[in-house]
Protein backbone atom coordinates (compact mmCIF):
# COMPACT_ATOMS: atom_id res chain seq x y z
CA UNK A 1 0.00 0.00 0.00
CA UNK A 2 1.47 3.31 -0.77
CA UNK A 3 1.31 6.03 1.47
CA UNK A 4 1.92 9.42 1.35
CA UNK A 5 5.02 10.89 3.03
CA UNK A 6 2.99 13.84 4.89
CA UNK A 7 1.01 11.62 6.11
CA UNK A 8 3.40 10.20 8.32
CA UNK A 9 5.57 11.94 11.16
CA UNK A 10 8.41 9.98 13.34
CA UNK A 11 9.81 10.94 16.58
CA UNK A 12 12.95 9.40 18.37
CA UNK A 13 11.25 9.86 22.00
CA UNK A 14 11.65 8.50 25.48
CA UNK A 15 8.71 6.35 25.85
CA UNK A 16 7.69 7.13 29.10
CA UNK A 17 6.92 10.47 27.16
CA UNK A 18 3.56 8.97 26.57
CA UNK A 19 3.15 8.00 30.08
CA UNK A 20 0.86 11.66 29.56
CA UNK A 21 -1.53 10.67 27.38
CA UNK A 22 -4.32 8.50 27.09
CA UNK A 23 -3.35 5.05 25.11
CA UNK A 24 -5.38 2.80 23.50
CA UNK A 25 -5.32 -0.52 21.80
CA UNK A 26 -7.46 -0.46 18.48
CA UNK A 27 -10.25 -2.91 18.00
CA UNK A 28 -8.57 -4.87 15.48
CA UNK A 29 -5.19 -5.95 17.60
CA UNK A 30 -4.81 -9.06 18.73
CA UNK A 31 -4.91 -9.53 23.13
CA UNK A 32 -1.49 -9.55 24.60
CA UNK A 33 0.65 -12.12 24.13
CA UNK A 34 3.91 -12.26 25.02
CA UNK A 35 5.28 -14.82 27.16
CA UNK A 36 8.68 -15.14 29.87
CA UNK A 37 10.68 -16.17 26.66
CA UNK A 38 10.07 -12.48 25.14
CA UNK A 39 10.61 -10.46 27.92
CA UNK A 40 14.12 -12.29 28.31
CA UNK A 41 15.94 -9.78 25.95
CA UNK A 42 14.45 -6.44 27.98
CA UNK A 43 14.81 -7.81 31.07
CA UNK A 44 18.20 -8.75 30.25
CA UNK A 45 18.64 -4.91 28.90
CA UNK A 46 17.56 -3.32 31.96
CA UNK A 47 20.09 -5.71 33.98
CA UNK A 48 22.68 -3.97 31.62
CA UNK A 49 21.54 -0.59 31.60
CA UNK A 50 21.55 -0.68 35.66
CA UNK A 51 25.56 -0.87 35.49
CA UNK A 52 26.81 0.97 32.84
CA UNK A 53 24.36 3.69 32.06
CA UNK A 54 23.62 2.44 28.29
CA UNK A 55 20.02 3.25 26.35
CA UNK A 56 17.95 0.69 25.47
CA UNK A 57 15.61 0.93 22.18
CA UNK A 58 12.30 -0.54 22.04
CA UNK A 59 12.31 -0.34 18.51
CA UNK A 60 9.53 1.94 16.58
CA UNK A 61 5.97 2.16 18.07
CA UNK A 62 2.96 3.02 15.33
CA UNK A 63 0.12 4.74 16.26
CA UNK A 64 -2.60 7.17 15.12
CA UNK A 65 -4.42 10.14 16.86
CA UNK A 66 -7.97 10.44 17.59
CA UNK A 67 -10.52 12.43 20.47
CA UNK A 68 -6.51 13.26 21.78
CA UNK A 69 -6.11 8.90 22.08
CA UNK A 70 -3.56 7.53 20.85
CA UNK A 71 -4.44 4.23 18.98
CA UNK A 72 -1.78 2.03 19.52
CA UNK A 73 -1.47 -0.23 16.14
CA UNK A 74 2.02 -1.34 17.11
CA UNK A 75 3.78 -1.37 20.71
CA UNK A 76 1.49 -3.21 22.59
CA UNK A 77 2.98 -6.10 23.52
CA UNK A 78 6.17 -3.97 24.69
CA UNK A 79 4.09 -1.04 26.30
CA UNK A 80 1.71 -3.69 28.43
CA UNK A 81 5.09 -5.12 29.19
CA UNK A 82 6.03 -2.18 31.19
CA UNK A 83 3.11 -1.39 32.61
CA UNK A 84 3.16 -4.59 34.25
CA UNK A 85 7.28 -4.08 35.43
CA UNK A 86 5.47 -0.58 36.76
CA UNK A 87 2.96 -2.64 39.36
CA UNK A 88 5.54 -5.36 40.28
CA UNK A 89 7.82 -2.19 41.22
CA UNK A 90 4.74 -0.32 42.78
CA UNK A 91 3.66 -3.29 44.80
CA UNK A 92 7.22 -3.95 46.32
CA UNK A 93 8.44 -0.65 47.26
CA UNK A 94 7.48 2.07 50.10
CA UNK A 95 5.41 4.51 48.20
CA UNK A 96 6.95 7.29 50.10
CA UNK A 97 9.78 6.01 48.99
CA UNK A 98 9.37 5.49 45.28
CA UNK A 99 6.97 6.11 42.85
CA UNK A 100 6.27 5.47 39.54
CA UNK A 101 3.32 6.51 37.37
CA UNK A 102 1.56 3.54 35.07
CA UNK A 103 0.46 4.13 31.18
CA UNK A 104 -2.72 4.98 30.89
CA UNK A 105 -3.61 2.33 28.79
CA UNK A 106 -7.38 0.63 27.83
CA UNK A 107 -8.16 -1.88 25.04
CA UNK A 108 -11.04 -1.02 22.84
CA UNK A 109 -12.29 -4.06 22.79
CA UNK A 110 -14.03 -4.66 25.78
CA UNK A 111 -13.71 -8.49 27.03
CA UNK A 112 -10.13 -7.29 26.37
CA UNK A 113 -10.13 -4.70 28.39
CA UNK A 114 -11.99 -5.83 31.10
CA UNK A 115 -8.89 -8.87 31.48
CA UNK A 116 -6.59 -5.97 31.29
CA UNK A 117 -8.11 -3.68 34.06
CA UNK A 118 -8.63 -6.42 36.23
CA UNK A 119 -4.95 -7.71 36.39
CA UNK A 120 -3.41 -4.30 36.35
CA UNK A 121 -6.20 -2.88 39.63
CA UNK A 122 -7.32 -6.38 41.11
CA UNK A 123 -5.76 -9.49 40.84
CA UNK A 124 -3.52 -11.03 38.21
CA UNK A 125 -5.46 -13.36 35.63
CA UNK A 126 -4.06 -15.02 32.22
CA UNK A 127 -2.69 -13.73 29.55
CA UNK A 128 -0.51 -11.57 31.62
CA UNK A 129 0.39 -13.50 35.08
CA UNK A 130 3.63 -15.57 33.84
CA UNK A 131 4.99 -12.60 32.77
CA UNK A 132 4.21 -10.96 35.94
CA UNK A 133 5.44 -13.63 37.89
CA UNK A 134 8.91 -13.28 35.90
CA UNK A 135 8.85 -10.17 36.59
CA UNK A 136 8.47 -9.93 40.07
CA UNK A 137 11.65 -12.28 40.40
CA UNK A 138 13.48 -9.99 37.83
CA UNK A 139 12.32 -7.02 40.90
CA UNK A 140 12.95 -9.06 44.01
CA UNK A 141 16.54 -9.94 42.62
CA UNK A 142 17.07 -6.33 42.09
CA UNK A 143 15.55 -5.08 45.02
CA UNK A 144 18.46 -2.44 45.95
CA UNK A 145 18.23 -1.06 42.29
CA UNK A 146 14.73 -0.31 42.25
CA UNK A 147 15.39 3.52 41.45
CA UNK A 148 17.91 2.65 38.82
CA UNK A 149 15.15 0.49 37.37
CA UNK A 150 12.66 3.17 37.88
CA UNK A 151 15.16 5.69 36.64
CA UNK A 152 15.76 3.83 33.49
CA UNK A 153 11.85 3.61 32.69
CA UNK A 154 11.25 7.17 33.21
CA UNK A 155 14.67 7.98 30.97
CA UNK A 156 16.75 5.71 29.32
CA UNK A 157 14.44 3.69 27.30
CA UNK A 158 13.64 5.48 23.61
CA UNK A 159 11.39 4.34 20.82
CA UNK A 160 11.08 5.62 17.35
CA UNK A 161 7.23 7.21 17.44
CA UNK A 162 6.21 6.78 14.22
CA UNK A 163 2.40 9.13 14.00
CA UNK A 164 0.16 8.36 10.93
CA UNK A 165 -2.82 10.46 10.12
CA UNK A 166 -5.21 7.33 9.56
CA UNK A 167 -5.63 3.90 10.83
CA UNK A 168 -5.66 2.59 7.69
CA UNK A 169 -1.90 4.68 7.27
CA UNK A 170 -1.19 3.26 10.59
CA UNK A 171 -1.65 -0.62 9.53
CA UNK A 172 -0.02 0.08 5.95
CA UNK A 173 3.38 1.10 8.01
CA UNK A 174 3.15 -1.72 10.61
CA UNK A 175 2.66 -4.63 7.78
CA UNK A 176 5.34 -3.06 5.91
CA UNK A 177 8.29 -2.79 8.70
CA UNK A 178 6.94 -5.47 11.16
CA UNK A 179 8.67 -8.07 10.08
CA UNK A 180 9.32 -10.11 13.25
CA UNK A 181 6.16 -10.43 14.63
CA UNK A 182 3.09 -12.30 13.28
CA UNK A 183 0.86 -10.00 10.71
CA UNK A 184 -2.84 -9.83 11.59
CA UNK A 185 -4.82 -11.89 9.30
CA UNK A 186 -7.90 -11.10 7.18
CA UNK A 187 -9.96 -14.09 10.30
CA UNK A 188 -8.44 -12.50 13.19
CA UNK A 189 -9.35 -9.07 11.92
CA UNK A 190 -12.78 -9.83 10.67
CA UNK A 191 -13.10 -12.10 13.88
CA UNK A 192 -12.23 -9.97 15.97
CA UNK A 193 -14.01 -6.78 15.08
CA UNK A 194 -18.01 -8.89 14.17
CA UNK A 195 -17.80 -10.34 18.13
CA UNK A 196 -16.63 -7.19 19.88
CA UNK A 197 -19.37 -5.25 17.96
CA UNK A 198 -21.84 -7.78 18.43
CA UNK A 199 -21.82 -7.35 22.07
CA UNK A 200 -21.66 -3.68 22.15
CA UNK A 201 -24.51 -3.08 19.90
CA UNK A 202 -26.26 -6.26 21.23
CA UNK A 203 -26.65 -8.04 17.73
CA UNK A 204 -26.27 -11.69 16.82
CA UNK A 205 -24.27 -12.66 13.65
CA UNK A 206 -25.59 -15.89 12.79
CA UNK A 207 -23.25 -17.85 9.94
CA UNK A 208 -21.26 -20.56 9.96
CA UNK A 209 -17.33 -18.79 10.61
CA UNK A 210 -16.25 -20.71 7.14
CA UNK A 211 -18.64 -18.41 5.23
CA UNK A 212 -18.32 -15.03 7.33
CA UNK A 213 -14.87 -14.55 5.17
CA UNK A 214 -16.74 -15.06 1.49
CA UNK A 215 -19.99 -12.61 2.96
CA UNK A 216 -17.20 -10.04 3.93
CA UNK A 217 -15.84 -10.29 0.37
CA UNK A 218 -19.71 -9.83 -1.55
CA UNK A 219 -20.87 -7.24 0.55
CA UNK A 220 -17.95 -5.26 -0.36
CA UNK A 221 -18.76 -5.80 -3.76
CA UNK A 222 -22.31 -4.89 -3.16
CA UNK A 223 -21.43 -1.52 -1.55
CA UNK A 224 -18.79 -0.67 -3.61
CA UNK A 225 -19.10 0.31 -7.16
CA UNK A 226 -16.33 -1.28 -9.48
CA UNK A 227 -14.01 -2.59 -6.52
CA UNK A 228 -10.68 -3.94 -7.86
CA UNK A 229 -8.36 -3.15 -5.54
CA UNK A 230 -6.72 -5.63 -3.53
CA UNK A 231 -8.83 -6.57 -0.89
CA UNK A 232 -5.84 -7.56 1.82
CA UNK A 233 -6.23 -6.95 5.76
CA UNK A 234 -5.67 -2.96 5.46
CA UNK A 235 -8.66 -2.41 2.88
CA UNK A 236 -10.95 -5.12 5.27
CA UNK A 237 -9.95 -3.11 8.41
CA UNK A 238 -10.91 0.15 6.54
CA UNK A 239 -14.15 -1.40 4.52
CA UNK A 240 -15.54 -2.31 8.41
CA UNK A 241 -14.76 0.96 10.04
CA UNK A 242 -17.10 2.24 7.08
CA UNK A 243 -19.46 -0.19 6.12
CA UNK A 244 -20.04 -2.95 8.64
CA UNK A 245 -18.82 -1.64 12.71
CA UNK A 246 -19.63 2.16 12.32
CA UNK A 247 -22.28 2.31 14.20
CA UNK A 248 -25.58 0.47 15.40
CA UNK A 249 -27.62 1.05 12.20
CA UNK A 250 -24.20 -0.01 9.66
CA UNK A 251 -23.78 -3.41 12.14
CA UNK A 252 -27.38 -4.37 11.83
CA UNK A 253 -27.33 -3.58 8.13
CA UNK A 254 -24.52 -6.39 7.76
CA UNK A 255 -26.00 -8.73 10.59
CA UNK A 256 -29.31 -8.97 8.09
CA UNK A 257 -27.27 -9.30 5.23
CA UNK A 258 -25.39 -12.16 6.40
CA UNK A 259 -28.47 -13.82 7.27
CA UNK A 260 -29.76 -13.38 3.35
CA UNK A 261 -26.07 -14.80 2.22
CA UNK A 262 -26.60 -17.54 4.59
CA UNK A 263 -29.66 -19.46 3.87
CA UNK A 264 -28.11 -19.57 0.23
CA UNK A 265 -25.73 -21.55 1.40
CA UNK A 266 -28.48 -24.13 1.89
CA UNK A 267 -29.27 -24.20 -1.77
CA UNK A 268 -27.28 -26.86 -4.52
CA UNK A 269 -26.47 -24.38 -6.64
CA UNK A 270 -24.02 -23.16 -3.52
CA UNK A 271 -22.23 -26.28 -3.20
CA UNK A 272 -21.68 -26.46 -6.85
CA UNK A 273 -20.57 -22.33 -7.51
CA UNK A 274 -18.28 -24.10 -4.27
CA UNK A 275 -16.65 -26.81 -6.40
CA UNK A 276 -15.74 -24.60 -8.91
CA UNK A 277 -13.13 -23.08 -7.10
CA UNK A 278 -13.95 -19.31 -7.97
CA UNK A 279 -14.95 -17.28 -5.70
CA UNK A 280 -16.30 -14.70 -7.91
CA UNK A 281 -19.40 -17.39 -8.80
CA UNK A 282 -20.28 -17.11 -4.69
CA UNK A 283 -19.91 -13.46 -4.77
CA UNK A 284 -22.34 -13.49 -7.55
CA UNK A 285 -24.83 -15.97 -5.28
CA UNK A 286 -24.25 -13.85 -2.48
CA UNK A 287 -24.84 -10.12 -4.38
CA UNK A 288 -28.04 -12.04 -5.96
CA UNK A 289 -29.25 -12.60 -1.87
CA UNK A 290 -28.54 -8.98 -0.54
CA UNK A 291 -30.12 -7.46 -4.05
CA UNK A 292 -33.22 -9.48 -3.10
CA UNK A 293 -33.08 -12.11 -5.62
CA UNK A 294 -34.19 -15.41 -4.35
CA UNK A 295 -32.33 -17.80 -6.23
CA UNK A 296 -34.23 -21.02 -4.95
CA UNK A 297 -37.37 -19.16 -6.13
CA UNK A 298 -36.17 -17.28 -9.14
CA UNK A 299 -35.45 -20.17 -11.67
CA UNK A 300 -34.61 -17.77 -14.62
CA UNK A 301 -31.59 -16.34 -12.57
CA UNK A 302 -30.33 -19.99 -12.00
CA UNK A 303 -30.61 -21.72 -15.36
CA UNK A 304 -29.92 -18.13 -17.26
CA UNK A 305 -27.06 -17.06 -14.96
CA UNK A 306 -25.62 -19.11 -12.49
CA UNK A 307 -25.87 -22.47 -14.68
CA UNK A 308 -23.72 -20.83 -17.67
CA UNK A 309 -21.28 -19.30 -15.68
CA UNK A 310 -20.89 -22.64 -13.77
CA UNK A 311 -20.20 -24.31 -16.93
CA UNK A 312 -17.47 -21.91 -18.27
CA UNK A 313 -15.65 -21.88 -15.04
CA UNK A 314 -15.72 -25.68 -15.67
CA UNK A 315 -13.90 -25.60 -18.61
CA UNK A 316 -11.90 -22.58 -17.80
CA UNK A 317 -10.70 -25.13 -15.16
CA UNK A 318 -10.19 -27.76 -18.09
CA UNK A 319 -7.92 -25.18 -20.21
CA UNK A 320 -5.94 -24.55 -17.56
CA UNK A 321 -5.53 -21.15 -19.06
CA UNK A 322 -4.79 -17.56 -16.46
CA UNK A 323 -7.51 -15.74 -17.98
CA UNK A 324 -7.10 -13.01 -14.74
CA UNK A 325 -8.54 -9.77 -15.43
CA UNK A 326 -10.34 -10.84 -18.52
CA UNK A 327 -13.09 -13.33 -17.14
CA UNK A 328 -12.92 -10.65 -14.25
CA UNK A 329 -14.72 -8.16 -16.16
CA UNK A 330 -17.24 -10.85 -17.16
CA UNK A 331 -18.20 -11.43 -13.62
CA UNK A 332 -18.46 -7.74 -12.50
CA UNK A 333 -20.04 -7.00 -15.71
CA UNK A 334 -23.00 -9.99 -14.69
CA UNK A 335 -22.92 -8.20 -10.97
CA UNK A 336 -23.25 -4.64 -11.70
CA UNK A 337 -26.25 -5.76 -14.10
CA UNK A 338 -27.84 -8.13 -10.90
CA UNK A 339 -27.18 -4.74 -8.98
CA UNK A 340 -29.05 -3.53 -11.49
CA UNK A 341 -32.24 -5.53 -11.05
CA UNK A 342 -31.47 -6.74 -15.15
CA UNK A 343 -33.44 -9.58 -16.20
CA UNK A 344 -31.56 -12.66 -16.21
CA UNK A 345 -32.38 -13.40 -19.82
CA UNK A 346 -30.74 -10.12 -20.76
CA UNK A 347 -27.25 -10.86 -18.30
CA UNK A 348 -27.15 -14.80 -20.65
CA UNK A 349 -27.52 -12.17 -23.73
CA UNK A 350 -24.32 -10.78 -22.45
CA UNK A 351 -22.52 -13.65 -21.08
CA UNK A 352 -23.27 -15.43 -24.51
CA UNK A 353 -21.69 -12.25 -26.42
CA UNK A 354 -18.45 -12.11 -23.84
CA UNK A 355 -18.11 -16.07 -25.04
CA UNK A 356 -17.97 -15.14 -28.60
CA UNK A 357 -15.53 -12.02 -28.28
CA UNK A 358 -13.39 -14.58 -26.29
CA UNK A 359 -13.16 -17.70 -28.00
CA UNK A 360 -9.77 -19.38 -27.08
CA UNK A 361 -10.36 -18.78 -23.62
CA UNK A 362 -14.51 -19.15 -23.10
CA UNK A 363 -14.92 -22.47 -26.00
CA UNK A 364 -13.98 -26.22 -26.15
CA UNK A 365 -14.20 -28.78 -28.81
CA UNK A 366 -16.99 -31.59 -27.25
CA UNK A 367 -13.65 -33.80 -27.82
CA UNK A 368 -11.72 -32.02 -25.77
CA UNK A 369 -14.50 -31.68 -23.19
CA UNK A 370 -15.21 -35.77 -23.42
CA UNK A 371 -11.46 -36.44 -22.68
CA UNK A 372 -11.48 -34.13 -19.69
CA UNK A 373 -14.70 -36.10 -18.29
CA UNK A 374 -12.54 -39.02 -18.55
CA UNK A 375 -9.18 -38.08 -16.89
CA UNK A 376 -8.05 -38.15 -13.67
CA UNK A 377 -6.75 -34.52 -13.53
CA UNK A 378 -10.29 -33.35 -13.54
CA UNK A 379 -10.92 -32.77 -10.05
CA UNK A 380 -13.94 -35.11 -8.76
CA UNK A 381 -15.77 -32.22 -7.26
CA UNK A 382 -16.34 -31.00 -10.97
CA UNK A 383 -17.94 -33.93 -12.35
CA UNK A 384 -20.13 -33.90 -9.13
CA UNK A 385 -20.88 -30.34 -9.58
CA UNK A 386 -22.26 -31.34 -13.44
CA UNK A 387 -23.95 -34.72 -12.78
CA UNK A 388 -25.47 -32.18 -9.74
CA UNK A 389 -26.36 -29.30 -12.38
CA UNK A 390 -28.42 -32.09 -14.26
CA UNK A 391 -30.47 -33.09 -10.76
CA UNK A 392 -31.24 -29.08 -10.14
CA UNK A 393 -32.35 -28.86 -14.09
CA UNK A 394 -35.30 -31.20 -13.77
CA UNK A 395 -36.22 -30.38 -9.85
CA UNK A 396 -38.87 -28.18 -10.28
CA UNK A 397 -40.11 -28.29 -6.67
CA UNK A 398 -37.62 -29.27 -3.47
CA UNK A 399 -33.87 -28.82 -2.81
CA UNK A 400 -31.48 -31.78 -3.00
CA UNK A 401 -29.32 -31.80 0.36
CA UNK A 402 -25.83 -32.23 -1.64
CA UNK A 403 -24.24 -32.39 1.93
CA UNK A 404 -25.61 -35.94 1.83
CA UNK A 405 -25.11 -36.78 -1.61
CA UNK A 406 -21.92 -38.49 -2.34
CA UNK A 407 -19.73 -39.40 -5.94
CA UNK A 408 -20.05 -43.47 -5.99
CA UNK A 409 -17.79 -44.98 -7.75
CA UNK A 410 -19.46 -48.04 -9.12
CA UNK A 411 -16.43 -50.37 -10.63
CA UNK A 412 -14.11 -49.10 -6.90
CA UNK A 413 -10.98 -47.01 -6.70
CA UNK A 414 -9.92 -50.04 -4.93
CA UNK A 415 -11.50 -53.12 -5.92
CA UNK A 416 -11.53 -56.52 -4.57
CA UNK A 417 -10.48 -59.66 -6.34
CA UNK A 418 -13.57 -60.86 -7.56
CA UNK A 419 -13.59 -57.77 -10.00
CA UNK A 420 -10.82 -59.43 -11.76
CA UNK A 421 -11.27 -62.91 -11.12
CA UNK A 422 -14.76 -63.12 -12.02
CA UNK A 423 -15.46 -59.83 -13.95
CA UNK A 424 -12.50 -59.81 -15.85
CA UNK A 425 -11.68 -56.22 -15.21
CA UNK A 426 -7.94 -54.54 -15.42
CA UNK A 427 -5.66 -56.02 -12.86
CA UNK A 428 -2.89 -52.80 -13.87
CA UNK A 429 -2.97 -50.05 -11.37
CA UNK A 430 -3.45 -47.17 -14.10
CA UNK A 431 -5.60 -48.62 -16.28
CA UNK A 432 -7.82 -49.15 -12.96
CA UNK A 433 -7.53 -45.96 -11.64
CA UNK A 434 -8.36 -44.70 -15.32
CA UNK A 435 -11.52 -46.29 -15.26
CA UNK A 436 -12.56 -45.30 -11.19
CA UNK A 437 -12.65 -41.47 -12.24
CA UNK A 438 -14.15 -41.67 -15.37
CA UNK A 439 -17.67 -39.74 -15.13
CA UNK A 440 -19.28 -42.80 -16.69
CA UNK A 441 -18.15 -44.52 -13.71
CA UNK A 442 -20.03 -41.88 -11.23
CA UNK A 443 -23.74 -42.63 -10.14
CA UNK A 444 -24.89 -39.72 -7.57
CA UNK A 445 -26.07 -41.58 -4.29
CA UNK A 446 -27.36 -40.83 -1.06
CA UNK A 447 -25.07 -40.93 1.63
CA UNK A 448 -26.02 -43.77 3.48
CA UNK A 449 -26.90 -46.04 0.84
CA UNK A 450 -22.96 -45.24 -0.57
CA UNK A 451 -21.78 -46.06 2.59
CA UNK A 452 -23.66 -49.62 2.70
CA UNK A 453 -22.66 -50.56 -1.13
CA UNK A 454 -17.98 -49.49 -0.74
CA UNK A 455 -16.49 -52.15 -2.73
CA UNK A 456 -18.70 -54.97 -3.33
CA UNK A 457 -18.92 -56.66 -6.75
CA UNK A 458 -20.96 -55.66 -9.08
CA UNK A 459 -23.98 -58.39 -9.06
CA UNK A 460 -23.92 -57.29 -4.86
CA UNK A 461 -24.19 -54.12 -5.92
CA UNK A 462 -26.56 -54.06 -8.84
CA UNK A 463 -28.94 -56.01 -5.90
CA UNK A 464 -28.60 -53.10 -3.69
CA UNK A 465 -29.14 -50.27 -6.49
CA UNK A 466 -32.15 -51.72 -7.58
CA UNK A 467 -33.06 -51.85 -4.64
CA UNK A 468 -33.13 -48.26 -3.01
CA UNK A 469 -32.50 -46.31 -6.59
CA UNK A 470 -36.31 -46.08 -6.84
CA UNK A 471 -36.06 -44.13 -3.43
CA UNK A 472 -34.12 -41.18 -4.69
CA UNK A 473 -36.48 -39.78 -7.06
CA UNK A 474 -34.84 -36.85 -7.40
CA UNK A 475 -31.69 -38.28 -8.14
CA UNK A 476 -33.18 -40.13 -11.39
CA UNK A 477 -31.96 -38.47 -13.88
CA UNK A 478 -30.87 -39.30 -17.39
CA UNK A 479 -27.41 -38.31 -16.54
CA UNK A 480 -27.09 -40.12 -13.47
CA UNK A 481 -29.09 -43.34 -14.80
CA UNK A 482 -26.98 -46.69 -14.89
CA UNK A 483 -27.67 -49.71 -17.43
CA UNK A 484 -26.63 -52.31 -14.57
CA UNK A 485 -26.52 -55.04 -16.87
CA UNK A 486 -24.78 -53.46 -19.79
CA UNK A 487 -22.18 -51.77 -17.18
CA UNK A 488 -21.07 -55.69 -16.23
CA UNK A 489 -21.13 -57.06 -19.48
CA UNK A 490 -19.34 -54.42 -21.89
CA UNK A 491 -16.98 -53.08 -19.06
CA UNK A 492 -14.59 -50.49 -19.87
CA UNK A 493 -16.48 -49.77 -23.54
CA UNK A 494 -19.85 -49.24 -21.63
CA UNK A 495 -18.22 -46.36 -18.97
CA UNK A 496 -16.93 -44.34 -22.59
CA UNK A 497 -19.79 -44.94 -23.89
CA UNK A 498 -21.77 -42.82 -21.20
CA UNK A 499 -18.76 -40.90 -20.48
CA UNK A 500 -19.91 -39.33 -24.44
CA UNK A 501 -23.32 -39.16 -23.71
CA UNK A 502 -23.11 -37.08 -20.62
CA UNK A 503 -20.86 -34.78 -22.30
CA UNK A 504 -23.21 -34.91 -25.03
CA UNK A 505 -25.99 -34.07 -22.78
CA UNK A 506 -24.25 -31.33 -21.39
CA UNK A 507 -23.18 -29.43 -24.68
CA UNK A 508 -27.28 -30.13 -25.90
CA UNK A 509 -29.44 -29.62 -22.28
CA UNK A 510 -27.16 -26.91 -20.49
CA UNK A 511 -27.64 -22.72 -21.69
CA UNK A 512 -24.90 -21.87 -23.48
CA UNK A 513 -23.87 -25.06 -23.46
CA UNK A 514 -23.56 -25.51 -27.57
CA UNK A 515 -22.02 -21.86 -27.56
CA UNK A 516 -19.25 -23.04 -24.85
CA UNK A 517 -18.44 -26.75 -26.26
CA UNK A 518 -18.56 -26.63 -29.89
Amino acid sequence: MLIESKSIRTEYIKVYKLADKKIAIPIFQRFYSWNEKHIAPLIADLTECLYDRKDIFLLDFICYEEDDVIKLADGQQRLVTLNLLIKVINEHTDSRLYTVEPFDIFYDNVENNKKYQQAINNYMCAPFKKVYIRLTDFVKEHEEDIPKIIEAIQNRIYIYLVKTSSPDDAYAVFTQINTVGKPLSKDDVIHTALEQYSKIYNIRINAKAKNLRQTIYSFYKFKRENERGNFDTMAIMSFLKEYVIKDKSTFEEFSNAVSLTEKITSYAIYHIADYMSRKSLLDILNIMALSGIDIGKSRGYLTEVMLPLCLLSCVLSIKKGNPGGVIRSLFETVTNMIKAKEKPDKICENIAVFVDKEPELCKISLNEFTEALGKKEMPQKLKKALLLIDVIMRTVSGEPNVEKINLEHIYPLRPIPRWATEGGWPTNDDEKTSLADNIGNYLLLNEAINKSIKNKYITEKKIEYERIIPQDIMLQTRMNTVDFDKFEREKEKYIKERQCKIAESIQREYRLGNKIII
